[in-house]
């Protein structure tokens, strides 16, 4: 028999009736205004209104009827807030001994019994009086499950179990962005020097989270450590000369990253009023720490002056890879 509870189911008008609003309190509580009613409708307990208390009974402002509800839980709820302030060099009165043991001794009973039926007394059906244990699922304040509001928990196999991925938060591809540019910027994207080193240097973002990629540098500083894929396209051409070859790197720090070389190289004649448009890619993880950056550069012999970066055929983007 529960020390904290008593459950009621029986059908009637004397007190303790599913038809009347009086109800008998658990034989043991510190005051009756630690006492709640709660009534269980299919499988959802609904808390009941107390509307006066009596010494050992309460009253409810609304007739819980069989129809309504097929249980009446009526709870002890103690507070947990301390009720008795020893002060050094007092006299301990038994009274005070006596509440103070009790309030440790109720707490215990509501929380081991699950007093409040929907957990709101805390954890119970705890193996062996220890965390370490098995917990039943439905000792927990929330549920277990993959819809709103639920814990999730490990299959048999120890994997977690199918949830839609559009509901995870705190789980981001960011830092991220994605750069290119459309007009051509004399000194940035066209009247460049032949075999020269150049840094890619876009002027439009359609994804720039947090502004770490800065157009006016070309640089990305993710300030988030991390294993980031990193891509880039560039496409350029002279419309008066040959096409040689084509070279394009991630920098990390201004300094060339392992192995993230990709080139093009040939050789032809082109016609000024047709010039060849040939896209050179590269794509790869780059591991990047807080206070690094990233650039894309490119290097273009075209057998002329200069060369441009064409105009809607270039971008440079990366993204935060997550679990590695």
């Amino acid at each position: 028999m529960a020390n904290s509870y008593v459950e009621y189911t029986t059908s009637g008008s004397g007190t303790n009736g599913l038809g009347q609003t009086t109800f008998t309190a658990p034989s043991k509580f510190l005051n009756i205004n630690d006492i709640r009613i709660k009534g269980l409708n299919g499988s959802t307990w609904t808390e009941l209104t107390i509307s006066s208390r009596g010494t050992t009974t309460v009253t409810l402002s609304a007739t819980p009827t069989s129809g309504s509800y097929s249980k009446i839980r009526v709870f002890r709820s103690s507070t947990t807030e301390s009720l008795i302030d020893f002060q050094a060099g007092s006299r301990l009165s038994e009274s005070d001994l006596d509440t103070a043991y009790q309030q440790s001794l109720f707490v215990a009973q509501e929380v081991a019994e699950d007093a409040d039926p929907d957990g709101g007394s805390g954890i119970g059906n705890i193996s062996n009086s220890q965390l370490a244990g098995s917990i039943a699922d439905d000792k927990l304040a929330s549920g277990v499950g993959t819809s709103a509001n639920n814990l999730v928990k490990l299959d048999g196999t120890a994997k977690l179990p199918a949830v839609d991925g559009s509901q995870l938060t705190g789980i981001t591809n960011a830092p991220a962005f994605h750069a290119y540019h459309t007009s051509t910027v004399s000194g940035v994207t066209t009247g460049l020097n032949n075999e020269s080193n150049v840094i890619y240097k876009p002027n439009l973002t359609s994804i720039n989270i947090d502004n770490r990629f800065d157009t006016s540098t070309g640089r990305f500083t993710p300030t988030v450590a991390g294993k980031y894929f990193c891509y880039g396209t560039i496409s350029p051409f002279s419309a008066t000369s040959g096409y040689e070859r084509t070279i394009i790197r991630f920098l990390v720090n201004g300094t060339k990253y392992p192995a993230s070389t990709s080139e093009f190289d040939t050789s032809f004649s082109q016609d000024s009023a047709e010039p060849t448009t040939l896209p050179v890619h590269i794509s790869m993880i780059v591991e990047l720490d807080s206070n690094d950056y990233l650039e894309l550069q490119a290097f273009h012999d075209c057998e002329s002056s200069f060369w441009e970066f064409k105009g809607n055929n270039c971008h440079f983007g990366a993204y935060k890879l997550i679990g590695i």
